[in-house]
């Protein structure tokens, strides 16, 4: 026997599995019961407030439009630990954004960041970059 007529021969026993499966008869019909689904209502998101932090590359944090502001971490953290416990009391999650400048040192940025991570607050950091690096 050759292989071509190796693969003769799968053909047919494929042509005859496929007759038999397409005329036999299913011997036990059951009653297959799907699930009942229930639309829920729509729900609101959690109402979260987000406060901006810029951080200036001399190190001065600033909020509050950048009209207020600090070169003190210390006084960065009592300032969002208050807020945090304000929006709290409203029913409100807190999100921190810093934004820094591209030449800000990493540092005053990282602090921040641990700030946020000690008080429980998300954050996000965004850099600003200069206009003369923008096309």
């Amino acid at each position: 026997m050759g292989a071509g007529m190796i693969v003769r021969m799968i053909d047919i026993v494929m042509i005859l599995l496929f007759g038999f499966i397409c005329t036999a008869e299913l011997s036990s019909q059951s009653k297959i019961e799907l699930p009942n689904t229930v639309e829920l209502p729509p729900t609101n998101p959690d109402p979260e407030i987000v406060v901006y932090v810029a951080v200036s590359k001399e190190g001065n944090y600033m909020w509050g439009d950048e009209k207020q502001g600090t070169a003190d971490p210390a006084v960065l953290e009592g300032f969002l630990a208050a807020k945090k416990s304000e929006l709290t009391r409203s029913r409100y999650k807190m999100r921190v954004r810093i934004r820094a400048n591209y030449d800000t040192p990493i540092r005053f940025v990282m602090q921040a960041a641990s700030i946020c991570d000690r008080l429980d607050v998300l954050k996000t950091v965004d850099v600003r970059i200069s206009s003369k690096f923008k096309k």
